[in-house]
């Protein structure tokens, strides 16, 4: 059985807080780069998987431009450890497990709701950001295949940067999957390609 997303006001009030605290004192710099219009769509949110501050990032990035109801999709094992979390709209996948069509139709369902947003890092694993090209995972297409028409999907890329500081400068980009086609194969192209101009445009000239 799947672990459901609930939304605790006090845990969200705490997670919203310590993402905006959380990031701004472990990194010397937080920039967003972030323009989209999501008023009356589900969001799908689409992110590297670099670090532990991942769903922390997602988390202010949904503070700060969405202004959705936050869901995030956690390896089951991981969320067990932090059932906390749950209480902040994380729910389970278990890989290899029969339970895994049940999360992505528990997925799908969400995103039928124009308030709701979800985090999913189809990558499957934390990655390491030197490695590329990025590989998806084939559950986002389902995930896609059984959402509402008004369906968002968005692309993040967060990349950290020393330079001179002793403690990393963080820089988000946000964009809009905004291609028909919705294979796993175009979404890993595209992430891919932005992937490249995000590295192209952090480093210095």
């Amino acid at each position: 059985m799947i672990i459901k997303a609930r939304h605790i006001p006090f845990f969200v009030r705490f997670f919203s807080f310590y993402s905006w605290n959380g990031l701004k004192r472990h990194f010397s710099d937080v920039r967003f780069d972030c323009s989209v219009n999501t008023a009356g769509s589900p969001v799908l949110l689409i992110g590297n998987h670099f670090s532990w501050w991942d769903g922390f990032i997602a988390y202010r990035i949904n503070d700060l431009f969405l202004h959705k109801r936050f869901h995030i999709m956690m390896l089951e094992e991981q969320l067990e450890k932090r059932l906390f979390l749950n209480k902040a709209g994380a729910f389970s996948i278990k890989r290899g497990s029969r339970t895994v069509v049940d999360t992505l139709k528990y997925t799908s369902g969400l995103l039928h709701d124009a308030e709701n947003m979800v985090v999913v890092y189809p990558q499957g694993t934390i990655t390491s950001i030197h490695r590329r090209p990025v590989r998806f995972e084939k559950g986002a297409e389902r995930i896609i295949a059984g959402a509402s028409d008004k369906l968002m999907i968005l692309l993040y890329i967060a990349l950290p940067d020393w330079y001179s500081e002793k403690k990393p400068g963080l820089y988000v980009r946000v964009i809009e999957y905004s291609s028909r086609e919705r294979t796993v194969t175009d979404l890993e192209e595209a992430y891919n390609i932005f992937l490249d101009e995000c590295i192209a445009k952090q480093i210095p000239s």
